[in-house]
């Protein structure tokens, strides 16, 4: 039998496809566990462009997989339907471009999404940045003995909150000289956001050189990308640890100065001094991670931190 000479057009197209389509499957296991770089690269330029490309480029043949048998099943309804093949092929080359158009506006799937919700929580440092540059070690640093205010030492003090004359009493009594203006600070009692006896630790375990006041916890992937990759705070919970680590050399002390209570922290460098996020990235080239050098797993970066975005800072 002869098909039936009949005129194909895009509404008849229209009407014999799907009213979705799912071009790009992504399986419970795929994430951005090991593109941290690709991370990175979105905080540094505060946009998620790069992470856009990337997707893109992983999924770039299996969308165009689905879309290459989505024609075909399209060109076969046609044909069922009664048109004559070579009329329905001819259709089809000359209006490729839109009938393609129209699959890609009824895709529903989520590739970034789904890698996004499948991808661990983050494993993070922030940063103290001072125009004192750094700590170094215990043994060097006690050498001249601890100075306050004019040195990182100094910095960290005011930093956890700590009331000066109680560092330097509890210090000099355990042999360690401390010089300068060490006043009494009665507005800081009892609201030191770590202890006395985490803080002495932390300072005679330290054992290399340019070392930084480092918070550690956890980032949610995709409430940073929430952010726009621009994140104007972070709020550390209570619980979470602190201490002094050193990406350069790869040393520091313990890490073990607990926090009292949340910490709020402004990503914000002014005059050499303030705060910066880092992903603490193994496969870094040029800086080492907590995790190459302690060896430790995600667990040890404690809870998830807050994230407050630059928008929501200027709302």
């Amino acid at each position: 039998m002869e098909k039936e000479n009949k005129e194909l057009t895009m509404n008849f197209i229209r009407s014999v496809m799907e009213d979705s389509y799912t071009l790009v499957w992504v399986n419970y296991d795929d994430n951005l566990n090991e593109n941290l770089d690709v991370i990175e690269t979105c905080m540094k330029e505060k946009s998620a462009m790069t992470l856009y490309d990337k997707t893109d480029d992983w999924y770039r043949d299996a969308r165009w997989h689905s879309v290459s048998q989505i024609l075909e099943d399209i060109k076969s309804n046609c044909i069922n339907e009664g048109f004559d093949e070579d009329a329905v092929v001819e259709f089809m080359d000359d209006n490729r471009d839109d009938i393609v158009n129209i699959i890609y506006e009824r895709d529903d799937s989520d590739a970034l999404g789904d890698l996004l919700k499948n991808t661990d929580d983050i494993p993070v440092r922030i940063e103290m940045l001072s125009n004192y540059d750094c700590i170094n070690s215990h043994w060097l640093e006690s050498q001249g003995g601890y100075v306050y205010p004019d040195s990182y030492f100094g910095d960290m003090v005011d930093a956890l909150n700590l009331n000066p004359a109680k560092v330097k009493r509890f210090l000099t009594e355990k042999g360690i000289a401390v010089y300068g203006r060490c006043h009494y600070r009665r507005s800081r009692d009892g609201k030191e956001l770590v202890s006395y006896e985490d803080f002495h630790r932390e300072l005679v375990n330290s054992c290399c050189g340019a070392n930084l006041l480092t918070y550690i916890g956890k980032i949610n992937l995709k409430e940073l990308y929430e952010s726009g990759f621009s994140v104007a705070k972070v709020t550390i919970p209570k619980d979470n640890y602190c201490g002094i680590f050193s990406s350069m050399y790869g040393g520091g002390s313990v890490l073990d100065m607990k926090l009292r209570e949340d910490v709020t922290l402004e990503l914000k460098i002014k005059d050499y001094h303030g705060y910066r996020l880092m992903i603490d990235n193994p496969r870094k080239k040029y800086d080492y991670s907590i995790r190459q050098v302690y060896g430790v797993s995600d667990s040890f970066f404690g809870e998830t931190v807050k994230l407050t975005s630059a928008n929501q800072q200027t709302a």
